[in-house]
């Protein structure tokens, strides 16, 4: 079933999520090359210019990655939500790695920014398309918790 309603509504707590993930990161410094909203802002042209970064992320996160998740998560051939938020996720991190990353100049899985950002952006991504897929199911399954626990 194709909500594209409940994939706005879950892909604003995946954004929430993974936003406050970054935000905490850059508070404590613990993963300084991890600079999402400054590599959009360079992919977009504006290096020097953070809030377009953090719009783009916003924008990227609710209304395409939402809509995106709403219309072809139904058609993957699994039923496990979980699964499918870790395929999307997966996946998402590749685009990151081989397309993003290089085209703000830090290369292929970012390796001029250092050997951490690969596994930190894969966490990031992770985080956000699991709380994406979660809440989405449980949405469209109303009564249906999140997390299935058998007994």
């Amino acid at each position: 079933m194709v909500s594209i309603r409940n994939g706005l509504i879950s892909a604003i707590f995946a954004t929430l999520a993974a936003g406050s993930m970054m935000l905490m990161n850059n508070a404590l410094h613990r993963v300084p090359e991890l600079h999402l909203a400054r590599t959009l802002a360079a992919v977009l042209g504006y290096p020097d210019r953070l809030m377009v970064g953090w719009i783009a992320f916003l924008v990227l996160g609710i209304l395409v990655f939402g809509v995106l998740f709403a219309v072809l998560a139904p058609k993957l051939p699994v039923r496990s939500y979980l699964v499918k938020g870790l395929i999307f996720g997966v996946m998402s991190w590749l685009l990151m790695m081989v397309v993003i990353m290089p085209l703000a100049g830090a290369g292929f899985f970012g390796v001029t920014r250092g050997h951490i950002l690969a596994l930190a952006a894969l966490v990031l991504n992770l985080v956000y398309w699991i709380v994406l897929s979660l809440i989405y199911r449980s949405d469209i399954e109303p009564g249906v918790s999140a997390v299935r626990i058998k007994r």
